[in-house]
């Protein structure tokens, strides 16, 4: 299961409607007046008549600025001062302030309209070109994060490493290192102190696993195990990721290929010539660290969400005594264990493949004591290609799963779950909800969830722009890896629709990229 997550950019459109929000605030004043002049915000009909750029730059500036006034006057509030990006202490309080709602949500502004602002005023070409070039910084981070060079440089101390120094350790080219470190810099990921001497900052802490540079070359297979940082999902995405990606121009524009419905016909199966899907790939022999290391990259994908997200949105504390909770193809169970741990009036069943199963027992058994021996958790091997055995489900949990897979087959899955379903059976798909650019499809509004209640301030995108990125990542990679993908609202209603279930309401937990989308039989 692919759950990455390309940035740590949490998805806040949701947010937006909160009626105390910096956004829901700033609207209110462009509305009003009481902010800003007639001359700045006028209908759209008046701005036809108006140079269209200069009123929009100074709009731009004025979120950010307003923004950014608003996010020191609750960090003063908090007693708190907000992370410095030259600083490579990564402290847990100051990156948590990201959390406060105040915060996120003048932060999403500022970097919306910072981005926006952005791409107003650069030249086009560049623009573009820059775009095309993307390849280049992905190239750089795989290089930095696989040789170790981000704890030699954490190693050498605040002042800095000479890239003489690094390359006696890692044994790589000294102008080679400092070729994929400046392009790094100048995107704020390090920083040069001096000539060819490199520095950690806020941002390329999170390239380090926290580990020394000896015991990593003692045991490199173990690099990311118990590591801190985001090492093993930064390779997933600039190794076998991008490899893949590579591809996926040839595949799109291949009308064979696009027109079979062949699981095997990916951009990863012609990058790697291979004929099998990508978890019997990661099984060969050769791919035996690749396997290891995406396994850690899952954890960290995991680790992305603010702690507790799934237990915000569905009221899992308000479910009877003895609720049956079925987590299809849920691997060692972690999400069901957060349930778990929080409601101890549920029953859950984990069902997976018997090699993924194996560690289950003993990883909940260490997180919930006792557990097993209660009845409250209990453990099935399951092919969810195949029908549902278990029929008095109160529940349906799919986390990351429907992703991985085409419409053709996603159907089987969720049509095996409703055939086994009981009238009151609920399904809960726990995935992205990739964002229209245009604004959301009013016509779902009457489910709760579905459309956000407001936009963001004018004149930024009505997806939020870059601030939510990231779904749109992670569905281009499930493209290059798979045959699956990331699906807007309507997407999914039609799907489940078709599979015999109904959207009853969608869940948007604060700072998550994840939503919970709650359906029942019909």
């Amino acid at each position: 299961m692919i759950a990455t997550r390309a940035s740590g950019v949490p998805h806040w459109s949701h947010q937006i409607g909160n009626k105390h929000s910096l956004s829901h605030r700033l609207r209110r004043k462009y509305l009003d007046g009481s902010t800003y002049s007639e001359a700045h915000y006028k209908s759209d009909s008046d701005r036809k008549s108006e140079p269209v750029m200069a009123s929009s730059l100074i709009e731009l500036c004025t979120l950010i600025s307003t923004s950014v006034a608003a996010v020191d006057a609750r960090c003063k509030a908090l007693s708190a001062t907000y992370p410095d990006l030259n600083n490579p202490a990564n402290s847990e309080k100051s990156e948590s302030l990201i959390l406060d709602s105040e915060i996120a949500n003048a932060t999403a502004v500022a970097l919306a309209a910072a981005s926006q602002l952005i791409a107003s005023m650069q030249y086009p070409s560049r623009t573009i070109l820059d775009a095309s070039y993307g390849f280049v910084i992905s190239t750089a981070l795989g290089v930095v994060t696989e040789s170790s060079t981000a704890e030699i440089i954490r190693e050498a101390g605040p002042q800095g490493c000479h890239i003489n120094d690094i390359a006696k350790k890692n044994g790589m080219d000294p102008l080679k290192i400092a070729r994929v470190l400046r392009p790094l810099a100048t995107q704020h990921i390090f920083r040069e102190v001096s000539p060819n001497v490199f520095a950690h900052n806020r941002v390329s802490t999170l390239i380090d696993t926290g580990k020394s540079f000896e015991a990593i070359q003692a045991a490199p297979e173990e690099k990311y195990a118990g590591a801190e940082g985001r090492a093993a999902l930064i390779l997933l995405n600039t190794d076998e990721t991008m490899k893949a990606a590579a591809y996926i121009e040839d595949v799109v524009l291949d009308k064979v290929w696009e027109a079979s419905d062949d699981e095997l016909n990916t951009p990863l199966n012609r990058a790697f010539g291979t004929h099998v899907d990508l978890f019997s790939w990661y099984e060969k022999p050769e791919n035996k660290k690749r396997f290891k290391r995406f396994g850690f990259a899952m954890d960290v994908s995991r680790r992305l969400s603010p702690p507790g997200a799934i237990l915000q949105g569905f009221k899992w504390s308000a479910l009877p005594d003895k609720t049956l909770i079925v987590d299809v193809g849920g691997g060692i169970g972690s999400i069901s264990l957060e349930i778990a741990q929080a409601n101890p009036h549920l029953r859950f069943l984990i069902q997976d493949k018997q090699a993924v199963l194996r560690e289950s027992a003993e990883h909940w058994e260490t997180e919930l004591p006792g557990a097993l021996a209660a009845g409250r958790v209990s453990f099935g091997e399951h092919d969810f290609f195949g029908p549902q055995t278990v029929k008095n489900a109160d529940i349906f949990l799919l986390r990351f799963i429907v992703h991985d897979w085409s419409d053709a087959y996603s159907f089987k899955i969720l049509k095996h779950l409703r055939d086994a379903a009981q009238n009151t059976t609920k399904l809960i798909v726990v995935e992205h909800l990739l964002p229209l650019v245009c604004g959301e499809d009013e016509t779902y509004k009457h489910i709760p969830g579905a459309v956000p209640d407001t936009l963001p301030p004018k004149p930024l995108l009505p997806n939020f722009g870059i601030v939510n990125m990231a779904p749109y990542f992670v569905d281009i990679q499930m493209m290059a890896l798979l045959r699956g993908c990331e699906r807007t609202f309507p997407h999914y209603w039609d799907l489940l629709m078709k599979a015999g279930w109904e959207i009853e309401e969608v869940h948007r937990p604060l700072g998550s990229l994840v939503t919970q989308i709650v359906a029942k039989p019909i």
